[in-house]
């Protein structure tokens, strides 16, 4: 189902589930709402636990749009449930802002000079392509990992575990920001519930039983937006690298230099090739020989270095090259993936169950069979033949004669 109507389907499910009086959706507004799903979508005879296929699918997601609709008269808080539990959190927004913010901070690590071998940024680039290297191996191993008949008919048939392989291949830090943001999402759901559950306190059982399910069910798309947001985090942390770079060289104007002692002249040189190669073949700035590296040595704790001008922009297109193009690829591949998962997600087996409830008022029951009377079985048969006629019957002979 697509995510839409499948939260949808849980949130009305929930409120059935908790409203068992009627007092939230009355009886007649389900009944009447079964009825016009079933002319718009009818559905065959059903047995005691019918097959969730796209057609009971549709059913159900129609059938839940009409009580929604009668619910939202009643409570609009209804979309605004809804809607927090297909958005993005303000912790997703809190996690952006915290990656521009680290990578501003690094890149003022050097002090008042700026070092040509660019630590922090050389730090990122090798976190990054750890990173590339893991995701590589990964998607590999997930597509050569055999896959019997019997397990994809039995993966098919429910809805994606929480810890299945998928997720026992994810990283620590991915799996723990899953969890986070399903937690937020859940949470928000429930300070929704808090603020609203004085204009409708029997509502409030079915939303909380709605966070759970959704928290449940929503998981393999929470791992995907987990996932873009780390793409998403490194680029801004890499964005804002280059902005600190920027500011240190072009509005500060600090001198850029280095003074390690682990590096000499032809070393050093080589060790900036390595770094800067890439982004010196796009740009066409080249990176200084070892005599003009040699010049641009700290001579005093004040003095030395030169202009950071170009040293400022081989930076920059250093993390433009290897974190923000490769992560803004993995951006796009993220979106494609969660928009898939969205329109693709498994309904929980628990709708079976829960469609045969639903038909079953409005299946037709069989006619009981006609009542035999006891005592017409007990009474033995009756000859059904006329009386003789007294007129046949022989007459005894009349004394009086002689």
């Amino acid at each position: 189902m697509r995510q839409r109507p499948l939260q949808a389907v849980l949130l009305v499910h929930a409120i059935e589930q908790c409203d068992l009086d009627g007092d939230v959706l009355p009886m007649e507004d389900r009944a009447q709402a079964t009825r016009e799903a079933l002319e718009s979508r009818p559905l065959p005879a059903t047995e005691a636990a019918p097959q969730i296929d796209a057609n009971s699918q549709r059913f159900l997601a129609l059938r839940a749009d009409a009580l929604l609709a009668r619910l939202r008269v009643r409570s609009p808080g209804v979309d605004r449930v809804l809607a927090t539990a297909g958005r993005s959190t303000g912790l997703d927004r809190a996690i952006l802002l915290l990656g521009f913010a680290l990578g501003v901070a690094i890149s003022f690590a050097g002090g008042r000079r700026i070092d040509i071998f660019a630590y922090p940024l050389a730090g990122l680039v090798l976190w990054n392509l750890v990173v590339y290297v893991i995701l590589i191996v990964r998607s590999f191993a997930s597509a050569r990992e055999p896959v019997s008949p019997a397990l994809a008919r039995s993966a098919a048939s429910r809805p994606a575990p929480v810890r299945g392989p998928m997720a026992r291949r994810d990283g620590f830090i991915r799996r723990w920001l899953a969890k986070l943001h399903a937690n937020r999402v859940r949470a928000r759901i429930d300070a929704l519930i808090a603020q609203s559950i004085g204009f409708n306190a029997p509502l409030a059982p079915g939303l909380r039983r709605f966070a759970l399910d959704w928290w449940e069910v929503g998981q393999p798309l929470f791992r995907v937006r987990a996932q873009r947001l780390l793409h998403l985090a490194a680029i801004l942390a890499a964005l804002g690298l280059m902005a600190g770079y920027a500011i240190r060289g072009w509005l500060l104007h600090q001198a850029a230099g280095w003074g390690s002692t682990f590096f000499g002249p032809i070393s050093a040189h080589a060790a900036l090739v390595t770094l800067y190669g890439a982004a010196a073949g796009i740009s066409g700035i080249p990176v200084p020989s070892a005599h003009d590296i040699q010049a641009l040595a700290w001579t005093s704790p004040t003095a030395g270095g030169g202009s950071a001008a170009q040293w400022v922009k081989l930076i920059a297109l250093t993390a433009l090259l290897y974190i923000v193009i490769p992560r803004l690829i993995g951006v796009i591949i993220t979106t494609l993936d969660l928009w898939r998962r969205s329109l693709t997600m498994r309904a929980p087996p628990t709708f079976s169950g829960y469609l045969a409830a639903v038909l079953r008022p409005m299946t037709p029951r069989p006619a009981p069979p006609p009542a035999v009377s006891l005592a017409s079985e007990s009474s033995p048969p009756q000859d059904s033949s006329p009386p003789p006629d007294s007129s046949d019957s022989p007459r005894p002979p009349d004394s009086s004669r002689g």
